[in-house]
């Protein structure tokens, strides 16, 4: 004990000087769900001082028992607070076990005398997380620690990177209740610390970084891209060198040149930028992503695309987490001088934004990317393909996740698991940007100039969220809708079968959805979608406190969305929060204070409003059908909300699936009940509450679709329009658009977001899965169906108010 309070002593000053102590989890107490009434003991790797200064910082921060302190109890002898695997060398050699039995069993021991339990919590120190490159030499740092010399040097250069991880705890009741109390009950206690140490190491370090050079020689020497290279020499007659030079090209554009170094620089540069751009980042769900890296998975992040703000905000996440950092595909109008660089060694790998049609680049990409997973490394691609300009999440772009699929069945035995990411700000810096282009401007190129003007928007920006969201594990979705899908399973190549296509889109189609129910709502967010629904766009700041309310209590009566999305703060906080970003002007009559956005404010609005609106959009179909109908029994309110649902689910992919449809209807009604906002009339039908209140919050539920239901009106007026009954796809989302534009600004906002093209894309879309047109398989035009059609007016059209219908037949 006097050498280890001697070596305390000496070791103080530099660990409190080089080592900082970053910790995972924040909250150990809470997050590893220690009991605060049983004893608490440390199992960490190696004999080390440092170690266990750096533990005892970390303990007083999270209000641990201190590593130094033994337990004391009612034995005789303190027991050992804290226990190493390994006893490490002074300068060379191997390390050595070091006595761990005799304290485990000791503790044991206590716990059977006493009849108490301790709770084991083993303890993973990195000094950096730098995993080395292909090539280097094999260092089992596991097994066989850093000697105290180099450990030494370590905390000097890499003190700063330091990580300390908590994880456990394990309970040794539960140990002696399975292997009794000999020495297997000891053993079994060093397998679950040891078990714990290679998970944390696979978690944070991963597998070594790739030698880019090496990577792209193996890639051009691998039989699937040399066949790709002379089938296209055989096609276009040239030579074989010359293709492969074409291949190699295309690799060297592609390939990342992932750096340890780099990505430490950035994360330090980031830090204490993000200060000033954000009052704090909300991490949402990082641990069920430790749990699929510890269990073996695959993993592909799926974030949705708001802003160039993602990449830089979901590196800065993840490694602030102690996660493993992705590949991440980006576009190739970012592979400029001097970015592309810098980007290539933060793990961005550059692909073209459309390449259907090139087989020989196909072939380079898909199996670029069979490489990245069957080595174990995780990956992050755009599902959307660009960023939103609407607020909206973008209908899925399906050929990386194709790729994905045609991976799993070319035999890689870890199964692939999609993460969908959810992005979320209170203020995107591109906004103004993104409503100039809906309304024609050019899209801006990605330049060095527009680098250099980056320090322009150097301003706050609120607070943002990342929130991930429920994993897809790829082998149990194939496992549910192509049950036999492993006798598809061709190792070594890229298969094709009958099903593939169609499972992709229902695959990616399902990805979405998920991300969409991780969405975090926030004060921004929830007041736009209240100001844009209220008559005139005006409320007083309580009327518009009292609706943030009333939506915190829909979204609590939700089955369908992540905890995240859920405000742990009352609706007065929300509304300050978002009064903070003066996204609206404050009126101020006859002693009431109103938020009053101007026209330019409420163009602004639109696009947060559209953030969440699908957390909103079954509740707001279901008050308004009440309302319309006046009273309606349950059965009916199912039915015809079930009529005009499916629309609405496709365009905002609203996470809401089939198969609970008819039961979250359900629920919803019976909340509206007990809340009072519906009442029950002749035992068995509902209508609106007449109490002024109750019927104003439901009026401005109800207000948020009328666009979207308007859209649908003007889209089956734009098929009725074409000549002889029929259109192509092209001629009725430019017949819609020219509707929308038509249409005064009192029903539209003026908004550009309105008539979005790619809103009415998807609508084409759904009308032809659904049959309400026919598709030509000569030219692809589309043929009414005027039945189906005629239904679907029937639905929509009465829930918009009179004025509203009276505008859209005058136009």
């Amino acid at each position: 004990m006097k050498t280890l309070l001697l070596l305390k002593s000496l070791w103080y000053l530099p660990v409190k000087i080089f080592a900082s102590c970053n910790q995972r989890p924040l909250n150990p107490r809470e997050d590893l769900k220690l009991d605060a009434d049983i004893p608490v003991v440390y199992v960490m790797q190696s004999d080390s001082i440092s170690n266990l200064l750096t533990l005892e910082k970390l303990t007083r921060r999270s209000r641990l028992p201190n590593p130094f302190v033994p337990v004391s109890g009612v034995g005789e002898e303190p027991l050992t607070r804290a226990v190493f695997m390994k006893k490490v060398p002074l300068i060379c050699g191997k390390a050595r076990d070091y006595s761990y039995q005799k304290v485990f069993r000791q503790w044991i021991d206590y716990c059977q005398e006493y009849h108490t339990d301790i709770q084991i919590v083993p303890v993973t120190i990195f000094w950096s997380r730098n995993p080395g490159h292909e090539g280097e030499p094999y260092r089992d740092t596991i097994n066989q620690p850093y000697s105290k010399l180099r450990k030494f040097f370590r905390i000097m250069f890499f003190g700063y990177d330091n990580l300390t991880v908590l994880s456990g705890p394990i309970r040794i009741s539960s140990i002696l209740e399975h292997h009794g109390s000999g020495d297997d009950a000891t053993e079994s206690i060093a397998r679950a610390c040891r078990l714990h140490f290679e998970r944390r190491h696979n978690e944070i370090v991963g597998p070594k970084c790739l030698n880019r050079d090496h990577l792209i020689q193996e890639l051009l020497n691998s039989g699937y891209i040399k066949n790709a290279i002379k089938t296209r020499a055989e096609e276009t007659r040239r030579n074989y060198s010359e293709i492969e030079a074409e291949a190699y090209a295309m690799l060297d554009e592609m390939a990342a040149d992932y750096s340890y170094h780099t990505m430490r620089f950035f994360a330090a540069l980031l830090h204490p930028l993000w200060s000033k751009f954000y009052h704090g980042i909300n991490v949402f769900g990082a641990d069920r992503v430790r749990e699929l890296i510890s269990s073996g998975h695959e993993i592909v992040y799926i974030p949705c695309h708001r802003s160039h703000m993602d990449y830089l905000l979901l590196a800065y996440a993840l490694f602030s987490e102690g996660l493993v950092m992705p590949h991440v595909a980006a576009g190739n109008n970012l592979n400029f001088f001097p970015i592309n660089r810098f980007l290539r060694q933060c793990g961005a790998f550059f692909i073209r934004r459309k390449f259907k049609g090139d087989e020989l680049y196909t072939s380079v990409f898909r199996q670029y990317l069979y490489t990245l997973f069957s080595r174990g490394y995780s990956a992050e691609f755009y599902i959307e393909g660009g960023r939103s300009r609407t607020g909206r999440t973008l209908p899925p772009r399906t050929g990386i996740v194709a790729m994905a699929v045609q991976a799993q069945l070319s035999g890689i035995e870890r199964p692939i698991t999609f993460v969908p990411i959810y992005l979320g700000y209170e203020k995107v810096m591109e906004v103004n940007s993104y409503m100039k282009e809906l309304n024609g401007a050019q899209k801006a190129k990605e330049s060095p100039w527009q680098l250099l003007n980056f320090y322009k928007r150097l301003r706050y920006y609120g607070r943002g969220y990342v929130s991930f969201g429920e994993p897809i594990v790829l082998p149990a979705f194939l496992r549910e809708t192509v049950p036999d899908w492993r006798k598809y399973i061709t190792p070594g190549e890229f298969s094709k079968p009958a099903w593939l296509f169609d499972t992709v889109n229902a695959l990616s189609d399902e990805i979405v959805m998920r991300l969409n129910s991780s969405a975090t709502t926030n004060g921004l967010n929830l007041s736009a979608l209240a100001l844009l629904s209220a008559r005139d766009h005006r409320l007083s700041l309580d009327s518009l406190q009292s609706v943030i309310n009333f939506y915190i209590f829909i979204l609590k009566s939700s089955r369908n969305i992540a905890e995240s999305a859920l405000p742990k703060i009352p609706g007065q906080v929300l509304l300050q929060q978002a009064l903070e970003l003066k996204p609206f002007n404050i009126e101020e009559v006859n002693g009431v204070k109103w938020a009053a956005p101007t026209r330019k404010q409420i163009i602004y609005l639109s696009y947060f409003r559209n953030n969440i609106l699908h957390f909103f959009v079954l509740p707001a179909l279901i008050a308004t059908i009440v309302s319309v109908h006046r009273h309606l029994s349950m059965a009916d309110i199912v039915l015809h909300t079930r009529n005009v649902f499916y629309f609405l689910r496709h365009e905002l992919f609203a996470p809401v699936r089939e198969h609970v449809l008819d039961q979250t209807i359900r629920a919803y009604v019976k909340a509206f009940q007990l809340a009072e906002y519906f009442m029950i009339v002749d035992k068995s039908l509902y209508q609106i509450n007449p109490d002024p209140a109750k019927k104003a919050m439901l009026d401005i539920l109800s207000n948020s679709i009328h666009a979207n239901l308007m859209r649908y009106v003007i889209g089956v007026e734009a098929v009725k329009r074409s000549q002889n009954g029929t259109c192509d796809q092209k001629k009725f989302i430019e017949t819609c658009v020219q509707l929308c534009r038509n249409l005064p600004e009192a029903i539209t906002n003026n908004s550009p977001e309105f008539s979005d093209p790619i809103t009415f894309r998807v609508m084409s879309e759904t009308f032809v899965r659904h049959r309400y047109v026919y598709v030509s398989e000569i030219d692809g035009t589309y043929t009414k169906n005027p039945v189906k059609l005629q239904k679907l007016i029937n639905a929509a059209g009465p829930l918009l108010p009179e004025e509203i219908r009276n505008t859209l037949d005058r136009v």
